[in-house]
């Protein structure tokens, strides 16, 4: 028959058990990562006696925690996802506080740029005003240097917090590799009892884990907990933790790449694979908006230089001599894969910088051709080479072998290059080399104006052009003007038709094109000459300052303005966009957090009521040892 004292010591342990349990939820209540844990009881079975089975008490037959598998996976994505969101926005948001600076910014010094080469076109001879030009100039120059080195600090950042985090990732595997071997061990000791405690640091350390890099998790029947990341790279595998570690770019030190060690001791590169966290926050904003944003601050760079340059090179400055660069030229960097195997090397110089894009272009040698991908928008054109594309002209020299390939950077860091390569103010080439004159002699209403040159061939004149006008240049009554120097031949001109002016233009000297208008008698002569004189000229002046508002970048839609409006508001648009994402997400991570707590976290009032209610079973328990003895003791004193 049971013991009814064997009954109550038992009932004793399970509800000491029930409060030791209790007590210890209420200890952890503040505790991150704890669940709340739960006794479970079970009857002991009864022994067969007169009138039937009498039970045997009562056992605990285990502790549960609070957990939800599906609900702590659901919590530890979407962290994943808030912490790629957030770091993102961050760093979006200090791109777009640089680049949109209004007092400081690019955009208010070209306004005081232009505004200085304004001033030198309404005074040319002056020099006060040139050197105020050219003080600007210079200012512009450092203001894109400036810009540069910043986005240039920003990746440096990127690169800090990716090995800060690839650390702390690696510490986290192998935390979660001991765990894993404490874990199987625990259950081993008492088999089929979880580690409730031990399982909670190591859900502790997947959510900080998950915080960094997205990961899947399988759990083997033992308890150990493998983790996969990327597509498919085994970071934890039993009580054994590979690594991550941090490298340099193919094609540039400073674009670092994350290498999976893979056990053999060869890497594997995963950047593109990674997903999720905060290490795939910070690869999308420096890949994407922050690339983004250099390679367009870079292609107005290169569009100022290239085309401020040319136009000055059509001008004459005050000495009578053909206008120089006013700012450096900018080469097209090449960057070559450092496991390049063959001799080949690759060229790129900018034939038309209006055709121009934002991007770079990956050249790869597949054995037969050459591939040239625009990483941009993904177009391919293959050939031997040489290419013409894009306004580039790239040519392609040695012997190349498969799985060669470069890295054409025609925008990348050009904002860095910028510097003045013009010091004095009398260089500065604020006339037009070619003038026109109209004889005194003329008896006609004919004139020509507007004489602009395109090119520097035959440049300075050596002799002048003279226009004679002819009823029957181009043939019995057909019209025009003889043209004497220069290129010699006939201009057809119309006075019934095109007096009210048309434009002619010239082959060779300078590529001229004027407007002849009116109505010119016979042998009435005009002439185009040298511009060696002219001190009072602003002509070139004029187009140097009108290329404030020109159209000529990205196939001659934009002006330098309209393509720095377009950087920042790109910018600004995928900022607000990212901490939109951001917000949406906080919300639904704030919901996962709640959901998993609900079922893991700690009830106090919950707590009280369970505390209450095993003291009030023990108390009941030990009641029922004092009766067992009262009724023992009472038998005893029947035999005395």
């Amino acid at each position: 028959m049971p013991s009814v004292l064997n009954i109550a010591t038992s009932g004793l342990l399970a509800f000491q058990k029930g409060l030791a349990t209790t007590g210890h939820n209420i200890a952890n209540a503040s505790t991150e990562g704890y669940s709340r844990q739960e006794v479970r009881f079970g009857t002991r079975g009864g022994s067969p006696g007169e009138g039937g089975y009498v039970g045997d008490g009562v056992e605990t037959t285990e502790v549960l925690r609070g957990y939800d598998a599906y609900l702590a996976k659901e919590y530890r994505n979407s962290t994943s996802a808030y912490h790629q969101f957030g770091v993102y926005s961050t760093m979006a948001d200090r791109l777009d506080n640089l680049v949109a600076e209004q007092d400081r910014g690019l955009a208010s010094q070209f306004e005081r740029f232009f505004a200085a080469m304004q001033d030198v076109s309404n005074n040319p001879s002056s020099i006060p005003e040139r050197q105020v030009f050219l003080g600007e100039a210079s200012a512009l120059a450092a203001q894109f240097r400036y810009l540069d080195d910043s986005l240039e600090a920003l990746n440096d950042q990127v690169n800090e917090q990716l090995e800060l985090m690839i650390d702390e990732i690696n510490s986290i595997a192998i935390g979660i590799t001991n765990l894993n071997e404490d874990i199987s061990n625990a259950k081993a000791v008492v088999a089929g009892q979880d580690p409730n405690d031990l399982l909670d640091q190591r859900d502790k350390l997947l959510l900080s884990l998950g915080e960094k890099i997205g990961l899947v998790t399988s759990e083997q029947n033992d308890g150990v907990m493998n983790v996969i990341i990327g597509n498919g790279q085994p970071l934890v595998v039993g009580n054994r933790a590979e690594s991550l570690s941090v490298g340099i770019g193919s094609f540039d030190p400073v674009h670092k790449e994350i290498l999976f060690n893979r056990v053999n001791g060869g890497q594997t590169e995963v950047t593109d694979y990674l997903t999720g966290g905060a290490v795939q926050g910070l690869l999308n904003f420096r890949d994407g908006i922050l690339n983004g944003a250099r390679q367009q601050l870079g292609l107005l760079a290169m569009g100022v230089v290239e085309t401020f340059n040319a136009q000055h090179r059509l001008g004459v400055d005050l000495n009578g001599v053909a206008g120089g660069d006013v700012f450096d030229p900018i080469t097209v960097k090449v960057a070559e894969n450092y496991k390049n195997a063959g001799s080949s090397s690759i060229t790129a110089v900018v034939n038309d910088v209006s055709q121009v894009q934002p991007t770079d272009y990956r050249a790869y040698y597949d054995g037969t051709n050459w591939q040239l991908t625009n990483l941009l928008s993904g177009a391919v054109t293959q050939g031997a080479g040489p290419f013409d594309l894009d306004g580039l002209s790239i040519d392609i020299s040695g012997v190349a072998i498969e799985g060669d390939e470069f890295l054409i950077r025609p925008n990348f860091r050009s904002a860095s290059l910028v510097d003045m390569a013009m010091s004095a103010p009398a260089d500065l080439a604020a006339a037009a080399p070619l003038k026109s004159a109209d004889a005194l002699t003329n008896t006609g209403s004919g004139t020509l104006a507007s004489v602009a040159v395109t090119s520097t061939q035959d440049l300075p004149l050596v002799a002048d052009i003279t226009f004679t006008f002819n009823p029957d240049a181009g043939g019995a009554g057909v019209p025009g003007f003889n043209v004497t120097g220069g290129p010699g031949g006939v201009l057809l001109y119309d006075t019934a038709t095109d007096f009210s002016g048309k434009t002619l233009t010239l082959a060779g000297y300078g590529d001229p094109s004027f407007v002849m208008s009116g109505v010119p008698e016979t042998n009435d002569t005009f002439t185009l000459s040298g511009n060696a004189g002219g001190a009072g000229d602003n002509r070139n002046a004029m187009l140097l300052a009108g290329l404030q508002t020109k159209t000529t970048l990205l196939k001659s839609t934009a002006s330098y303005q309209d393509m720095f409006a377009t950087t920042v508001s790109d910018i600004g648009i995928q900022t607000r966009q990212s901490q939109q994402s951001l917000a949406t997400q906080t919300v639904l991570n704030n919901q996962a957090e709640g959901a998993h707590k609900a079922k893991s976290g700690v009830n106090l009032d919950e707590e009280a009521a369970n505390l209450l209610r095993y003291q009030q079973s023990y108390q009941a328990a030990a009641k029922v040892i004092t009766v067992a003895d009262e009724m023992f003791q009472a038998l005893l004193n029947a035999f005395r």
